[in-house]
């Protein structure tokens, strides 16, 4: 049995009536997951380099999103890693120039344990002050990211790029349907805005 997002659309404020019935909602924290949401990752790399050592491509958009978003909430990543930890994450992220912009880096190294175990994200809203219900999730693997977010009441929003062959996969259960979903990381600051009710 297959799932469909609860709304998504062209970014019309219609489409996201769901998020503010009567209510002015005001997340405090953006969480992004790192491999093929901020930084692209190269197949057939996996295993074979640390993630310190690996020239990563920014996925388009990711740089200037990032510095519009800074200065309204707080951000952090949120990522599974096999052996790496903060300090090898934020090189991996200064290398790609994006470091500057992340208020946490939690991975499931320090935390000890993979999304969409509750860990990663407890520590991350802990880390930026912020509660379930104050923070929305952005990645791009419905069983890891999404999951994860929604078992909190973490709002969630699926990027879902062309080529990615996680863009292929349905949701399994109703845990695992986003709350938005956005084929460019470049519409992300539009949607917030929607979601907040901003005009």
């Amino acid at each position: 049995m297959s799932y469909s997002p609860r709304k998504k659309g062209d970014g019309r404020k219609e489409d996201l009536e769901v998020f503010h019935k009567g209510e002015r909602w005001k997340p405090k924290a953006i969480l992004f997951d790192l491999g093929d949401t901020l930084l692209m990752e190269e197949p057939g790399l996996s295993g074979k380099k640390h993630i310190w050592e690996i020239d990563f491509k920014r996925v388009p958009g990711a740089e200037e999103v990032l510095r519009e978003l800074r200065h309204r909430y707080k951000l952090a990543v949120v990522t599974n890693t096999v052996t790496s930890r903060e300090p090898q994450v934020r090189l991996a992220l200064r290398r790609a120039g994006l470091e500057e912009y992340f208020d946490a880096v939690i991975t499931s190294v320090d935390v000890g344990a993979n999304k969409p175990e509750a860990a990663p994200f407890q520590e991350a809203l802990r880390r930026l002050g912020a509660l379930p219900s104050e923070a929305v999730m952005v990645g791009n693997r419905l069983d890891t990211d999404i999951l994860g977010a929604k078992r909190l009441g973490i709002k969630a929003i699926l990027l879902r790029r062309e080529g990615i062959i996680e863009d292929k996969k349905e949701p399994r259960s109703p845990e695992e349907v986003p709350d938005y979903v956005i084929n460019s990381l470049r519409k992300l600051p539009e949607i917030l805005k929607l979601m907040e009710g901003v005009s």
